[in-house]
This record gives C-alpha cells, sequence and structure tokens, in this order.
C-alpha cells in the first residue's frame, strides 16, 4: 500500500495570547503566495471615533479601526474644533510641537451613521507627520486629511494597494513625491503651483461615494506618498528631508 500524505492546513494559526474579543485575521484570497496574508495586530484593540491631541509630546500607535462600533455617548471624547457629529472623525490626532506617527488597520466592517467613508484626520503643525493605512480590499473607502505647517514637518503617507480615488497634495515650498507604482496609476489632472491633483485607478470608473480620497496639505517640507509595502525613500537631490 501506497502510503497517502495527509492534507495540511493553510489556515493561519491564531496566536496563543489572542483572546475571543480580539479581532480575527484576514487572509487575502486575492493576493499572490509570495505575500503575507493580511492580519489585524494581536496587540491593538478595535476602536472608533478616537481622538488624540498633544502640546509637547509625540503621538505615536497601531489602531485598528472598526466603523462598526457604537461607542455610547457619554464616552465620546469632545469633538475636535470645525467638527460636528455628523462630520466626526473615526480617527484624529494632532500635535503641536511633536510628531504624528500612526499605523491604521481599517477593518471591513459596516460603518456607522448615515456616512460611506471612514474619515482620518491627522496634523502636526511643527513637526513630522508620518501614516501607514492597511486594508484588506476597496472596502471600507476612507478620506484622509494630513496637514503641516512646519519647516521640519514632511509629510509620509502609505497606502493600500486596493486605494482608488483621489489625491489634492500640496506643498508651497518643497515638492510632492510619489513612488514609481504610484505614478504609473495615477491620471494627473494638474501641477499648479505646488499642488497636485490626481486619480488614482481608472477614471472611467469615478464613483464620489465609494472612492477613497486624500487631501496632504504641507507648507515647507515634502509630501511623500507610496504604497503600503514599498520602500520608498525621498531622494536628497529633490529638496526633501530622508528619515
Amino acid at each position: 500500500m501506497i502510503p497517502v500524505p495527509e492534507n495540511k492546513s493553510t489556515e493561519t494559526p491564531l496566536p496563543s495570547d489572542r483572546d475571543a474579543t480580539s479581532p480575527p485575521p484576514y487572509t487575502n484570497s486575492r493576493s499572490s503566495s509570495s505575500k503575507a496574508p493580511f492580519m489585524l495586530p494581536a496587540n491593538a484593540k478595535p476602536c472608533n471615533f478616537v481622538v488624540f491631541t498633544q502640546k509637547n509630546n509625540a503621538i505615536e500607535g497601531t489602531y485598528i479601526l472598526d466603523p462598526s462600533l457604537e461607542i455610547p455617548s457619554a464616552w465620546l471624547p469632545p469633538l475636535p474644533e470645525g467638527e460636528t457629529e455628523e462630520t466626526r472623525s473615526n480617527f484624529y490626532a494632532k500635535s503641536e510641537f511633536g510628531r504624528v506617527t500612526s499605523e491604521l488597520y481599517l477593518w471591513d466592517r459596516p460603518i456607522l451613521r448615515s456616512r460611506k467613508k471612514v474619515l482620518l484626520n491627522i496634523s502636526s503643525p511643527c513637526w513630522t507627520t508620518r501614516v501607514h493605512i492597511h486594508r484588506e480590499g476597496p472596502s471600507p473607502p476612507f478620506t484622509l486629511h494630513l496637514h503641516s505647517t512646519s519647516l521640519l514637518g514632511d509629510i509620509t503617507v502609505k497606502i493600500p494597494r486596493s486605494f482608488k480615488g483621489s489625491i489634492t497634495a500640496g506643498t508651497k515650498h518643497s515638492r510632492v513625491l510619489m513612488s514609481d507604482a504610484i505614478s504609473n496609476q495615477a491620471s494627473v489632472f494638474s501641477d499648479l503651483l505646488g499642488v497636485k491633483h490626481l486619480y488614482v485607478g481608472d477614471i472611467a470608473a469615478i464613483n464620489d461615494e465609494t472612492d477613497d480620497s486624500m487631501v496632504l496639505d504641507n507648507e515647507y517640507g515634502c509630501a511623500r506618498i507610496s504604497f503600503e509595502d514599498e520602500d520608498f525613500v525621498a531622494n536628497p537631490d529633490a529638496g526633501c528631508v530622508v528619515g
């Protein structure tokens, strides 16, 4: 008799210290075999409508955003300036004199309220701002507003490969730099006085309600945009701070 080997499970095992309330791992069936499965971090809990504000300290962390998570009104933080309950950010981070470094995992869950997108608002008027966004597929769509006015305030954004939508990126005294992979998928509508308007994806399929969107606003530093799995570093000759 010829022995038949047992079929081995291809499921990714859960870490032993993950409790029953932790979100499950994602595995992208559309990914190539060489690409690691998408997994939510075991050391973070789902959150929603989060607000972080600091004056002199940095804001750093990894967060799982669950847009279906209902937060009791008594526990909601005060609305940031310029926001209403209808426009309350799912994630808001601002440090006056410190850097902001955020790694955000967007969990594909139904979005609360009448909105159709996850709202992200990040700023550091006086220092660098870096955001790394992970997502399994095209959902949930998101809108990111990122702002800096500092001489040292470079903006670095890494977006998921599934990003599809508009990008408005401007810097008055430096440059907007995109990786080759982003540039190859982008249709540039204009590049005027340091402000680029472009669309990533098939412009014949534009849908304002479900497309992603980003607005990156910087005064003096550069803005760097790449996909999440790229090692993209700005060329020093471009006039940007590398780091």
